[in-house]
């Protein structure tokens, strides 16, 4: 939409108008590249559009109060709307409304603008409709040269935070941290029959983003806009919110024992990512640690000495070997590698693939979830602090330390980001550091809705989703939504998020096949989605699923 409104504000006040109008060109072409249709329309023309249609309001400064009452009428008849940034803030040329109408539409209430020189980024929740558990969900930059509007809600959660860029807090803005609940930058809902996504930031920041990144957010955006349902995956098969716990051993390797002991204790599915030479001089306490339930022994390479750029033969015995020891120590196969100095280069690769090994972890990553992403082999991505960055920088104060624990745990896991929490035997697990992760192991307890998972069930869950393809069809009275399940074995509660805005409600949800058992485990009204649980794929099937509707 071109907004005749602003076009003379930004005259009256001096601004260059074809600044704004070229924005939209660029804005258009962007479209045009990733094969989105649209047309161009003024705002006089919003009372005569369609209830299918979807407006996209970018950088619409000021707004005549005839077309922001026609853009409310819109959305009460069912239109949808992508709208941003100082939207309306202006009504008549030069009355300053604020944020009057995007609080008006979203619900949300202004908190303050903020502005900072330094680059910012912003991750998505991955469960939402602007990702929708997308496997490339990332850490996005965000280009900014101006002040950006924060909101809060307390019905909402955002659909994108501001964090700094290891995704471990959110911004500092004038020697502050924004609260965790004040951070969010991207939020959609519904108003009447309408949906609407609202951005906090400007029209130039989507046309700085790669153009990949650019149709990922708008393809899904404009998805979730037009189509009658939405589809996501839970990002980890049968939950939302997953933490990986691992414990590196390289000096200390004694300690190993009192941190297993207490992951066994508080029930805490745990990874120890052994180096080899110290597992074969403490082979019974391996040994032992090995045989409790919910510890997975890791590789920590065999001398845990510099590896990349070294000859094959060293290479060959950090990886291959290493495997091989602790597998002969324990008893049970080993299937993750994490390569000391946290590097990985082509003939590591080669080893990792030729020794059996189904994941890595290295250093921090921009994506947010478990990836293929060398071939053959899932990456664990790093996105929490680790415990010697954690006694440094905090002076060794534990309850700061437990409490920034916390912090990125659960800023981390409500966005459905991967947490990973990596522990030193000579570190946490050290003396009477380790009442640190006793404290966060009762916390844990505390949270049911996050699940602790080996390194290995992360990579299988993650292989497993991947062979997992969600698709729908619908005639006049029901959504068909058909689940093929490619993997040469059967998945237990897969579950899915089924966005129904576009619909007045769904019915009853049944399985096409009569012995398939489907559960409705949550079905928010508000902001119409339902949590759908299937008990069991068969390995290479499709089922249906047959959702009534209005």
């Amino acid at each position: 939409m071109v907004s005749d409104e602003t076009l003379k504000f930004l005259q009256d006040t001096g601004y260059n108008k074809d600044s704004y109008l070229d924005r939209l060109s660029k804005f258009k072409r962007r479209l045009e590249k990733i094969g989105v249709k649209y047309d161009v329309i003024r705002e006089s023309n919003v009372d005569s559009l369609p209830a299918t249609s979807t407006i996209l309001a970018l950088d619409i400064f000021a707004l005549s109060k005839e077309s922001s009452g026609a853009i409310l009428n819109f959305l009460k008849r069912g239109g949808n709307l992508l709208f941003n940034y100082h939207f309306a803030y202006f009504q008549n040329k030069k009355i300053y409304q604020g944020s009057k109408l995007i609080e008006a539409i979203t619900g949300l209430r202004y908190i303050k603008n903020v502005k900072n020189k330094k680059g910012l980024f912003f991750i998505p929740k991955i469960l939402s409709p602007i990702m929708l558990s997308n496997e490339d969900a990332k850490r996005f930059d965000l280009i900014l040269y101006d002040s950006i509007p924060l909101f809060e809600s307390k019905e909402n959660t955002p659909d994108a935070v501001l964090t700094n860029w290891a995704v471990t807090s959110t911004p500092m803005f004038d020697n502050k941290k924004v609260p965790m609940k004040q951070a969010g930058i991207v939020w959609h809902g519904l108003y009447g029959k309408g949906s609407w996504i609202y951005f906090s930031f400007p029209l130039y920041s989507f046309l700085d983003m790669p153009l990949n990144e650019f149709e990922l957010l708008m393809k899904n955006i404009t998805n979730y806009l037009n189509e009658p349902v939405s589809l996501a995956k839970y990002p980890y098969l049968d939950t939302k919110k997953a933490i990986f716990i691992s414990e590196d051993t390289e000096y200390k390797y004694e300690n190993l024992k009192r941190y297993a002991t207490l992951a066994q204790k508080y029930g805490i599915d745990t990874t120890l990512f052994c180096v080899a030479n110290l597992a074969e001089q403490y082979s019974d306490i391996t040994k032992e640690v090995a045989a409790f339930s919910h510890i997975e022994i890791g590789s920590h390479s065999y001398s845990h000495t510099k590896i990349s750029g070294e000859n094959e033969k060293k290479v060959e015995k950090e990886i291959a070997y290493s495997k091989k020891v602790l597998e002969d120590i324990t008893g049970e196969k080993v299937y993750g590698f994490r390569p000391p100095r946290e590097e990985i280069d082509e003939k590591m690769i080669y080893w990792l693939r030729e020794s059996g090994y189904l994941y890595t972890m290295e250093r921090s990553k921009d994506y947010l979830l478990p990836k293929e992403e060398i071939p053959g082999l899932i990456t664990l991505p790093r996105h929490g602090t680790d415990d010697y960055i954690y006694l440094i920088n905090l002076d060794w104060d534990k309850d700061a330390i437990l409490n920034q624990i916390i912090y990125e745990t659960e800023l981390l896991t409500s966005f459905n980001v991967l947490y990973t929490l990596s522990i030193h035997t000579h570190l946490l697990s050290y003396k009477n550091n380790i009442n640190i992760v006793e404290k966060f192991f009762k916390y844990l307890q505390t949270r049911k809705d996050i699940k602790p998972l080996k390194g290995r069930d992360l990579a299988i869950r993650a292989r497993q989703l991947k062979n997992i393809d969600l698709f729908y069809k619908k005639n006049l009275k029901n959504i068909f939504v058909n689940i093929e399940n490619r993997n040469d074995t059967s998945v237990k509660n897969f579950t899915f998020r089924l966005y129904w805005h576009n619909l007045k409600k769904i019915g009853k949800i049944s399985s096409e096949i009569l012995n398939i058992k489907v559960e409705e485990i949550k079905r928010d009204k508000k902001e119409k989605f339902s949590d759908i649980r299937v008990k069991e794929l068969k390995p290479n099937s499709v089922i249906t699923l047959i959702i009534p509707y209005e």
